[in-house]
């Protein structure tokens, strides 16, 4: 089994929610679907990488810098969704670890059109020796960065650009990643779905809708076998990118609640459709 260069951390899962969460997402759902998104594209380019949950899982601080210290990994970032009312991403490195990779990776989440608040580090209050955040602070000798790609309770333009185009800017830092770490990279190409330079799809539920049926992805999208229900009326409406179709007018999406799931959008439901 190759060793891998990099662990990727899908910040937060389980019982801790992560408070970067609003109506259209859940942060510890978008940390795990951008995360997924990477390791999948990092399989693509050759890169051995590792990650430390690949489903919706608890772990404890000491739990999960104890499978970032052990991975064998050089190189470790964790994914998470701000929150505190500002704009833009911000990437955070340990007081003792070399700043270069979290300021490639910045560069290139720039150059996707989000705005970069700052790349800083930052110590306890009673110890400057010490890294405040854990993921700094206790994951040994990976040089581990934090990055946030915006704020869910923005009063800009970040939730509407997460929300729609956080493909855009998970590639934005694998593509960092590898210019940092020397390997090839290449633009993905293989389906629309992984391909965030292509036009995506969002499906819009409509606000007089009080709920919309939504189905596991092994489940036949037929009424009975529900996981669940939207609530569009009570958010005014709600929108969804398109991540991929299993049959005829049966779509998949990413729910905050859900996480992914089908939905059946055929146009005389009143379900409409955008790019």
């Amino acid at each position: 089994m190759v060793k891998p260069i990099l662990i990727i951390d899908p910040g937060h899962g389980g019982s801790d929610p992560g408070g970067g969460s609003n109506k259209y997402w859940m942060e510890k759902d978008m940390n795990l679907a951008i995360s997924l998104y990477q390791w999948k594209r990092y399989k693509e380019l050759g890169v051995p990488a590792a990650i430390t949950r690949k489903n919706d899982q608890t772990l404890t601080p000491i739990q999960r810098t104890k499978l970032v210290r052990e991975s064998g990994a050089m190189y470790c970032y964790t994914n998470h969704i701000n929150a505190g009312g500002g704009d833009g991403a911000e990437l955070i490195h340990s007081i003792y670890g070399d700043k270069k990779m979290a300021m490639e990776i910045s560069t290139e989440i720039r150059s996707t059109g989000q705005n970069v608040r700052r790349v800083f580090t930052r110590t306890l209050p009673n110890n400057p020796r010490r890294d405040y955040y854990y993921m700094n602070r206790d994951t040994g000798s990976v040089v581990t960065v934090i990055i946030e790609y915006g704020f869910a309770d923005s009063k800009e333009d970040d939730i509407q650009q997460i929300n729609k185009h956080w493909k855009r800017y998970a590639e934005a830092v694998v593509k960092g990643f590898c210019q940092f770490s020397g390997y090839p990279y290449k633009k993905p190409t293989n389906s629309k779905s992984s391909n965030p330079t292509q036009e995506t799809t969002y499906l819009q539920l409509p606000a007089n809708a009080e709920s919309w049926r939504i189905y596991s992805l092994e489940a036949q999208p037929s009424k009975g076998n529900e996981r669940g229900f939207l609530r569009p009326s009570k958010f005014g409406g709600l929108t969804y990118e398109i991540l991929g179709s299993t049959q005829n007018h049966v779509y998949l999406i990413h729910t905050r609640d859900f996480g992914d799931v089908q939905i059946y959008a055929h146009p005389s439901t009143g379900a409409t459709f955008s790019n």
